[in-house]
Formats: structure tokens, sequence, C-alpha cells
């Protein structure tokens, strides 16, 4: 129990005082006069502003909805309060934000009071080590600190667990169209609902090296650090336009959020390093980046935004980080060599058009439960062998109008019969036959005719111009 003073003179032992909680040990021996004095002062420092900041390792939208949680556990509800201003108390600033695909909440944002606390308490958008970063700070009385601090620690211990990004699939645009930073980016959840894995047929050998490289990293994240293979990875996925590729990142962004991996689109190459930079709060267990058409910048010529991608993908910046970068090219025949020299990526991978049995499975996943498990599909497949799979859809709906005509009118379609199928294949391969040789005609032969004419020009040039000066000499 604590004792209380009295008059009995400087003797006087005090042990304890408590206050509202709050518990202020006097020494032995301390007279009145000296108790109130040291009480006034006590108070005085009490009454004393105090500025507290911290910085959260987490994107300023996850900080503030984990504080907008901590807030709602603490008081019931997000109790931000008006702050004073020059025209009167202004409400707190609400702002919404997205936290799960096409789900939004509104959270506090900026400066704002709360019950029972003297002071201002402000959440921000902060740089630190190149990313963007949650600060939030608070400027009190010491009388409200222990109160205060306790709200961080509790934001802390939140963050530890919870997160509206790590193990999501989103889009981020870091910079501009001109390549200019943007201040403070726009994470876009991606919906991986719709993304049908059945689609994704490939060549045998091309399936398996997708599923090797890409898909495995993905979905064995533990499997792969007991035996001792890196997570970092850096996977090249280069063919023509319409093999699968983009597919392939869907379906690597489905398998990322259903085994709790972190998945980051970036439209842009040079938004990699910043990719890899908020990669680095999510990476656990771990992160994939997918970037497109990165021939765009790694084509020609050595420059110095080349040699700023080479950097990147050598790992310079992920050396210990669990991230794998996914790039891909319509033209692998562009790329610089310094793109492909072993060690750099992982893995390149040739997406190539699929081959006679592929197109067999492509034309039951398009057919669906139109085409029987038992039609033979094996001269439709010879036909069709390379085609890629925007072609292969087209064939299916051209199968249908065969079968309309091969059956009664009025009839629903509900089976593609083989023949059906057949006719569709071979109309689109003499339209593909017809294409590629009109093709070549139009571009490639004339290209070759005028290259091999200016080098006869040039060469005739030249050896009149030798002529002409010997004639000068003589």
């Amino acid at each position: 129990m604590a004792k209380t003073l009295n008059d009995a003179g400087p003797q006087t032992h005090v042990a304890e005082i408590v206050n509202h909680g709050e518990k202020l040990i006097l020494p032995e021996n301390m007279g009145i006069d000296a108790a109130i004095d040291l009480l006034e002062r006590r108070k005085e420092y009490l009454q004393e502003t105090v500025d507290l900041r911290e910085t959260f390792d987490v994107f300023p939208w996850d900080g503030a909805n984990a504080f907008a949680e901590v807030l709602e556990k603490r008081y019931g509800w997000v109790p931000a309060t008006s702050t004073p201003g020059f025209f009167g108390p202004q409400p707190p600033k609400m702002i919404s934000i997205e936290v799960s695909p096409g789900k939004f909440r509104q959270v506090p944002w900026g400066a704002f009071s709360l019950p029972g606390i003297s002071g201002m308490v402000n959440t921000a958008a902060q740089g630190k080590d190149g990313r963007v970063v949650f600060a939030l700070s608070a400027t009190i009385l010491r009388k409200d600190e222990a109160t205060v601090q306790a709200l961080f620690a509790d934001l802390r211990e939140y963050l530890k667990t919870h997160s509206i990004y790590r193990g999501q699939a989103i889009k981020l645009r870091f910079r501009d169209d001109d390549g200019d930073k943007l201040p403070l980016p726009e994470p876009k959840f991606l919906d991986t609902n719709d993304v049908n894995e059945a689609m994704l047929v490939y060549s045998a050998d091309v399936q398996a090296s997708i599923e090797t490289n890409l898909f495995t990293p993905i979905t064995r994240v533990d499997d792969c650090i007991a035996n001792g293979v890196p997570v970092k990875r850096g996977v090249l996925l280069g063919g023509t336009y319409g093999t699968g590729k983009t597919l392939a990142a869907k379906v690597a962004s489905k398998l990322a959020v259903q085994h709790g991996v972190t998945y980051i689109y970036v439209p842009r190459a040079d938004e990699l390093a910043d990719a890899i930079e908020f990669a680095k709060q999510y990476q656990s267990p771990a992160a994939v980046i997918f970037c497109e058409d990165i021939d765009r910048v790694m084509a020609g010529e050595r420059s110095v935004e080349m040699d700023d991608i080479l950097n990147i993908i050598d790992g310079i910046d992920t050396k210990s980080a669990n991230i794998v970068v996914v790039l891909t090219t319509n033209d692998l025949e562009s790329l610089n060599p310094a793109m492909l020299r072993p060690g750099r990526l992982d893995a390149v991978i040739e997406v190539t058009p699929p081959d006679a049995k592929a197109v067999e499975k492509l034309l039951r996943v398009y057919g669906g439960d139109a085409i029987s498990a038992t039609t033979d599909l094996t001269e439709a497949g010879k036909a069709l062998d390379g085609a890629i799979p925007a072609v292969i859809s087209e064939v299916v709906k051209r199968a249908k109008l065969a079968q309309l005509r091969l059956q009664e009118p009025g009839e629903k379609v509900k089976h593609l019969s083989e023949a059906a199928l057949i006719e569709a294949a071979r109309t689109m391969q003499s339209q593909l036959r017809l294409l590629k040789a009109r093709s070549e005609d139009k571009f490639e032969k004339p290209a070759l005719d005028t290259a091999l004419s200016s080098l006869v020009r040039d060469a005739v040039k030249g050896i009149a111009d030798k002529v002409d000066e010997i004639e000068r000499q003589i």
C-alpha cells in the first residue's frame, strides 16, 4: 500500500505516489515542500510537447490500412476526430484505398487527433532506400506518450503478420510515360480467379521447361530452400507473338496467389529497379516480378540504360532476395548478346508455336464438351502444326459453321465431328500458306533485291571512283 504525505516533518518516509495509474517514487526522508516542488516539476514535464516518429517498411496504403485496424481494435471504431484550423475545426481526411480485388475501404490520412490524446497524429508517405514507405508521427504532450507508444507497438506487431499486398497479385506503375518517377505509385489488384490454367498448352519440351523454371520456384518455395536451390531467379520467355508467353505469366500470377507468393506486374523495363525495391518489402516467402517486351530496351548496341537493366538482372540488388524476375520478348534475335550470357539469366525459354500434339490438346480446350474424347484429331493436328493458339481458336469457330452445314437446319451444334474439324483445319492451313507466300513476296524478296542492288551500285561506284583517281594520276 502506498504511503502518503503528512505533516510529520522531514523525517517522514514517503515510498510512492500513484495518480491515475502513474506511479511516482519519492526519495526517503523528503519533506512535504520538496515533494510538492517535485510534483510541480513533474506536472510541468508532462505538459511539455514531444515528437514521436517511426517508419514502417511497407507501402503507405498497407501501413494506413494496418493503422486503421489497430485504431478500430483499440477504440471499437476508427476514431479520428476534427483538428483545429483557421476556419474552424477541420474534419479528418479519409481516403479510399483498394484492399483486395474490387474491395475498398476508408482510412484516415494526414493529420488528425485521437480521443483523450492532446496533440496531433500524422500518417504520411516517405522515401527510404529507394522505395516509398509508411511513416507515422505524433506531436503530443508527454502525459500521452505511453499511450501513443503503445499504438506504435501495436502497429508494428500487426504488420508482422498482416498485409494487403503480401501474397497477392498487383500491377504497379512506378514511372510515367516519360520515364519520370511517380511520387506515389498506385497499386492495382489483379483478379486471378478468371485465369484458366487449362488454356496453357505448349509442345512437350516447352511445357516442361516452363513448369520447371517458372512454376516450380513459385509453388515449391520451401522445398527449393530446403534443397539449397536459390529462389532468386531470372527467367526469359521468348518467341513470336501469340505463342502464350503472357498466358504463362497469368497462370504464374494465379499460382503465386494460391501459394502466398507476391506477384508484381510492371509494364516497362525501366521500372524493374523500382519493382525490386517494392518486392523486398513483400518477399516472404517469395515475390515474382513480371515485365513484358524487354527487347524495347535490350535490342541493339550497348547503352547506359541497357547496362542498368543488365545490372538488375545480374542480381546485384537481389542476391539475397527471394525474388523471381520474369521477362518476355517477341524477338529473341534482336536482343543484345550480353543479355543471353550464361549466368545472367537462369533460364532462357523459347516459347515456340504448338506442335501437332499440342494442337490436338488446344482443339479440345477450345471445343470443350462439343468435341468427344473419342474423336480422332490426328489429321487436324497435323494440318495446324505450328499455328498459334489464336488461330486454333478460330478453327474451332469455323468448325461450328462446317458442322451446321453438315446437319439439319434448326438443330443446335452439340457435337463437332472429325469431318467438320478437318475441313476447318484445312481451310485455315490453306489461308496461312497463302498469307506466308504473299508476305515473303511482298517483303522479303524486294528487301533482298534492294539490298543486292545497293551492293552492286556501291561496288560499281567504288570501281569508277578508283578509275577516275588512276586517270588523274596519269
